[in-house]
This record gives structure tokens, C-alpha cells and sequence, in this order.
């Protein structure tokens, strides 16, 4: 049973730009405390269509984000988290049901952006906490202070109710209590969630005189919705966490002689428990699936007939046990590589690397042993490398050129299209989608809960989507559909960008 719709309103005039062009609404209609008791139940809606995983989609909603002086097109970011579709930035998060049978909902990053101000933000992370979907976020923000306080840079963690936005957990880490005065943070540098307990690993450059001397160059944060605390790790860079225990890299990068070992910490403590030096020259977080993390490491090892000659490979580390296999790159030597890993929250990760948004090598592992399953470079004689967007329950999702594509993260298989996903963005008399618009915006539909056509509730525009301005492949997906963020048109003065939920139908 769904429970009654919480929203928070927004303080910050970003955030009300923004959330006017996503179609958030505010509390002002009252409670249901005044309504009459004779008032017949409200029929259930019906239930949201659903597949898992996905293995192919249709265009649901589309929903314009205004320009403002204060963001732009890459500050924002998509996410999918049980039935809700999300769009962040610095200035919150909204959220919406993928079958509209809900109001939108929206949460700012901070009640008082004239003294808070947020300058970056993690991709939301889908949880569970108490049986719950549960939306993770954090923001880099820079507190100004005033009275007694002094400047000073902090993070802001948020646990959500993917439903209705309604606040779980939070929890604010004041960085001068252990960077020292000024201290604080440009950006987040790596994400790790641990979706069974809700448990979150965040890495963070340092920033401020003598900040680096204290903590590192880079530090993580710890938190847990549970206790609603977090504790700084100094040195660490931290890639996955599995209750409770972190896995990751050095924080010191810079020295003259930086570590490149294989680090293991302790998040209720804030302790580093474990270090296991390799010989990389280069050892960097890649990902994580849930039960290993993944680090992508190069190292240069000499010339040959005057050219340098480098090692490239994958580690993939078990969070539990600590056993670490190694996978070598199959791409030539000539050069460094750097691999992107992505879990598909079960069993599997992929992970490619190279020019061109990573189509020049990909890889598959069993996350259950960390081995490779499967894998081929640009040099196959018979298939592309695609670029990924993202992995769930065993399907890989990317684009090959301007085609959308699925693989089997088992065996790194094709898997057909079905039949009627992703409408193409010309119709058959020539016209373009925005010429011929296939329905009209409307705040939300009389015709009853659940009943809302998602193509039109709430403001959502169709005619906005184009799969010319980017190819419709989700950044985030659900068993109740997917989501990403596609590029406005270029005369469009109104919108930096537009996010499109995506449906599943097979």
C-alpha cells in the first residue's frame, strides 16, 4: 500500500526554477485530516507494469529543465529508483512516479542557499532501508556562516523515500573538524553503496591550506542510515562497501613516492584495517558489484623498438575474503588504459575502456568469484564494442553508434530488440517529433488515481523527445523502467536538458 504523498517545498530559487519545469507541486492543499469521513476509499491504482530485468523499452514521460544561472546540463543527473524516475542538482532532487499515479515530489539540498551553497552532488543511489526504496544523495556544499560560525565546507547525506520524497535519514559532516579551518571538498571522486543495509562509501578530493597533511589528498566518508552518522577515513579512496567493510585505494596520489596498494577499512570505526601492496605504477577505483571491488591499474614497464610498452589490467578484489584476481587488458601495449566498471546490482559487472566513451575494450565478471567471464576488443572481427549506460539484473544496456543495445551479462550475448521500443524521433510525413507533438502538457488528470496518462501528467511533454539529441539508452534502471538525461534542442533557450522515463515492455 502506498502512503500518503510528502513534499518538501524548495527555499531556493534554482530549485523552484528547476522543479517548474518538472511539474513538482507544493503542500498547500491541505490535509486529509479536513476531509469529510464519509468520504468513499480511494480505489487502489492498478499495478505498474514491470520486467526483470528490462529487455526493452518505449518512451513514458518527458520533462523540460529550465536554464538558470546556477546550473547547467552537466551538473544534472538521472536516476531510477523502484517506481521513481529522478533528475538532481546542486540545487535537490525530484522525483516521479513512472506510471504518474502519484504527485511529483521534490527535495532541495539546502533550506538556505544563500548561506549553504552546493557546488556538486553524487548520482542518486537506489537503497533499501526498513524493506523500503530508498533514494541515497549526497552534496559538496560550502557553509558561509555567520554569528559564531566560520567559513567552512561540508556534506550533506540524504536518505529518501523513493515514493515520496519523505526524509529517512541525513546527516551534515562539518570537514573543518578534522581538515581544519577552510578545509573542505571541490567534488565527489567515487560512489559505493551497499543497497542490502543502505550504507554508503563516498571519496572526496581535500581542499584547504594544510588540509591535504591532515587527511590525504583524497578522504572517504562512511555513513549509515541506520545510526544517521558518518566517519572520515583519512587516505582512502573508497569503492565498495559490504556491511560495513570498505574496499578501495590509497588517498595519497601526489607524493613522491604514493602508495599503490590494495587498502580495506573498517566504516563504524573509520579505521584503515588492511593494506596489500602490488607493483602497479597506476591503481585506481574502477566499480563495484555487490560482493567485490573493482580497480583499474596501468603500469609503465619499459620500450620496446622506441616505444613505451605498459601493462594495463583489471583487479577484482573480494570485499569479504580480501582475494584479489587479476584480469590483463587483451588491448596492445602501447598505451594506458583507464576501465569503468558498473554492477548490475545481482551477479555480474562489465567494464570497458578507451577513446570514444569506452568502445575499445569491454569485459564481463562473474561477480560471484570476480573471474572474467567474457570479453573482445575493437579488433573482433565480427562485433563493436558498444559504449555502456547500465547494467541491471543481468542485462547490459548501451548504444552501438546511434542504435540502443542489450547484452547478457553472462556470456556478453546480443539480446533482440522486441518490436515497438523506441519509437523513431521522425514520423513518416517528414515532420520532426517537436513539429508534431503526440500529446499535450498537463498538470495532472481528472479521470482518478492511477488513471493518468504519464505521456501528459504533470507536465510531461513528448514532444521534447529526440532520440537525435541523444541516443535512448537508460543511465538507471528498475525493474519498473528506466531513465536518462537527453540534450535539448539547439534553439532551445528554455531547457538545458530534458529527462526521459523510459517504460518497460518486455
Amino acid at each position: 500500500m502506498q502512503r500518503p504523498t510528502a513534499k518538501a517545498v524548495a527555499t531556493g530559487a534554482a530549485l523552484l526554477i528547476l522543479l517548474a519545469g518538472c511539474g513538482g507541486k507544493d503542500d498547500s492543499k491541505g490535509s486529509d485530516a479536513s476531509k469529510s469521513a464519509d468520504t468513499p476509499a480511494t480505489p487502489a491504482p492498478p499495478p505498474v507494469a514491470s520486467f526483470d530485468p528490462p529487455k526493452g523499452f518505449t518512451p513514458a514521460s518527458a520533462f523540460g529543465v529550465p536554464r538558470n544561472d546556477k546550473e547547467n546540463q552537466y551538473t544534472l543527473k538521472a536516476g531510477m529508483v523502484g517506481q521513481t524516475s529522478l533528475v538532481s542538482a546542486n540545487s535537490g532532487l525530484t522525483g516521479r512516479n513512472i506510471a504518474a499515479q502519484h504527485d511529483p515530489w521534490s527535495v532541495p539540498s539546502s533550506e538556505n542557499p544563500d548561506t549553504i551553497v552546493t557546488t556538486d552532488h553524487s548520482t542518486p543511489m537506489p537503497v533499501q532501508v526498513d524493506g523500503k526504496d530508498v533514494v541515497a544523495i549526497a552534496y559538496v556544499q560550502n557553509n558561509k556562516g555567520g554569528g559564531t560560525q566560520k567559513v567552512h565546507g561540508q556534506i550533506l547525506i540524504q536518505w529518501l523515500d523513493a515514493a515520496d520524497g519523505t526524509k529517512v535519514g541525513e546527516v551534515t559532516v562539518d570537514l573543518s573538524q578534522q581538515l581544519g579551518p577552510g578545509g573542505g571538498t571541490e567534488r565527489v571522486v567515487s560512489q559505493a553503496f551497499d543497497q542490502a543495509t543502505g550504507q554508503l562509501a563516498l571519496a572526496f578530493n581535500a581542499t584547504g591550506e594544510g588540509a591535504a597533511k591532515k587527511v590525504g589528498d583524497y578522504f572517504t566518508l562512511f555513513a549509515d542510515p541506520k545510526t544517521q552518522k558518518a566517519g572520515l577515513i583519512p587516505n582512502f579512496i573508497g569503492g565498495a562497501v559490504l556491511n560495513g567493510k570498505l574496499a578501495g585505494t590509497p588517498g595519497d596520489t601526489t607524493s613522491a613516492k604514493p602508495e599503490h596498494s590494495i587498502v580495506f577499512a573498517d566504516g563504524p570505526t573509520a579505521k584503515v584495517t588492511k593494506k596489500v601492496p602490488t607493483k602497479e605504477e597506476n591503481l585506481k577505483v574502477a566499480g563495484s558489484g555487490t560482493k567485490h571491488v573493482y580497480l583499474t591499474a596501468s603500469t609503465y614497464v619499459g620500450e620496446k623498438s622506441y616505444a613505451s610498452v605498459y601493462n594495463n589490467s583489471v583487479y577484482s578484489v573480494d570485499i569479504a575474503t580480501e582475494a584479489v584476481v587479476q584480469t590483463k587488458s587483451l588491448l596492445g601495449t602501447k598505451d594506458r588504459y583507464i576501465f569503468l566498471c558498473r554492477g548490475d546490482q545481482a551477479a555480474g559487472v562489465v567494464c570497458n575502456t578507451g577513446q570514444n566513451e569506452g568502445t575499445e575494450e569491454i569485459i564481463g565478471f562473474d561477480d560471484n568469484t570476480g573471474n572474467k567471464a567474457w570479453g573482445y576488443t575493437k579488433a573482433s572481427a565480427s562485433r563493436v564494442v558498444p559504449s555502456v549506460t547500465a547494467a541491471f539484473h543481468g542485462v547490459v544496456y548501451g548504444y552501438a553508434g546511434d542504435q540502443p543495445v542489450m547484452l547478457n551479462i553472462s556470456d556478453g550475448q546480443d539480446i533482440p530488440r522486441p518490436s515497438g521500443s523506441m519509437p523513431s524521433a521522425t514520423p513518416s510525413d517528414g515532420t520532426t517529433s517537436s513539429d508534431n507533438p503526440s500529446s499535450t502538457p498537463s498538470e495532472s488528470s481528472s479521470a482518478g488515481p492511477g488513471t493518468n496518462d504519464p505521456s501528459s501528467a504533470f507536465a510531461s511533454d513528448m514532444s521534447l523527445y529526440d532520440p537525435r539529441l541523444g541516443v535512448p539508452s537508460p543511465t538507471a534502471v528498475t525493474q519498473y523502467g528506466g531513465a536518462y538525461l537527453q540534450g535539448s534542442s539547439g534553439n532551445d533557450f528554455e531547457r538545458m536538458s530534458i529527462l526521459i522515463a523510459l517504460k518497460p515492455i518486455a
